[in-house]
């Protein structure tokens, strides 16, 4: 799944769907947009999984005024058990309650033409937006399944928009328990937001020290992406 610095916008979106503004115009029932983008290394949970290479990446997401959502993430990435691309099928809600946003959702992780590398996630999202900062915790559990083993990720962030400039600045950490021998991860950068276009540049790294390519793919790197959304 996309793992940038900026935080997840399901919530956002799905409770602007729910809001009828200011003009007199109902909201649509549905609300579709599509992102495509290029990044320089592609990391998940801060290990890259493009083998520090460039990735092309798009995606389109589908948002109900109900607050349900549905999308599809793609991105290339090095060769995984006979498959060079990544593919994100995704389903869930999102709302407020109690001053919170929240959002719920269930992850499919294909790899077409992969050989027994596909499985599920369960994402929980909460986050709120005090003054120019919005910060959320993240929970992502991965059950005992056929091509997987059970692993948690908590995780947190924080992105801070600079009053008067199109820059936000953007941190992020969490910890796996049980892949990655229980890893650290953490990111910190800076966005630049113009229309439809978000460029972005930050440093990421873990404490990860596996063998082989898994251990140097962990280590610290600086990373830009170039994501257009519509």
């Amino acid at each position: 799944m996309c793992s940038g610095l900026v935080l997840s916008s399901i919530w956002s979106n799905a409770a602007s769907a729910q809001s009828s503004g200011s003009d007199l115009s109902p909201p649509p029932a549905l609300d579709l947009s599509f992102n495509v983008g290029v990044v320089s290394d592609y990391r998940f949970r801060g290990v890259s999984l493009s083998d520090r290479d460039p990735a092309l990446q798009g995606g389109v997401d589908l948002y109900h005024q109900s607050g349900f959502f549905a999308g599809a993430w793609a991105t290339t990435i090095e060769e995984y058990a006979g498959s060079d691309v990544e593919l994100d099928l995704y389903g869930g809600y999102a709302g407020e309650a109690g001053g919170l946003e929240y959002s719920a959702s269930l992850y499919y992780y294909a790899y077409p033409g992969g050989t027994d590398v596909n499985y599920l996630e369960l994402q929980g999202i909460v986050g709120k937006t005090i003054g120019p900062a919005q910060v959320e915790m993240v929970m992502a559990f991965t059950p005992d399944q056929d091509n997987a083993v059970d692993n948690l990720y908590l995780g947190a962030g924080a992105s801070v928009g600079i009053p008067n400039t199109p820059y936000t600045v953007n941190l992020r950490g969490g910890r796996e328990n049980g892949a990655y021998d229980n890893k650290w991860d953490w990111e910190a950068g800076i966005s630049y937001s113009r229309d439809w276009l978000t460029i972005s540049a930050s440093y990421v790294d873990t404490n990860y020290s596996g063998i082989n390519e898994a251990g140097r793919n962990g280590r610290a790197g600086f990373l830009a992406s170039a994501i257009a959304s519509f």
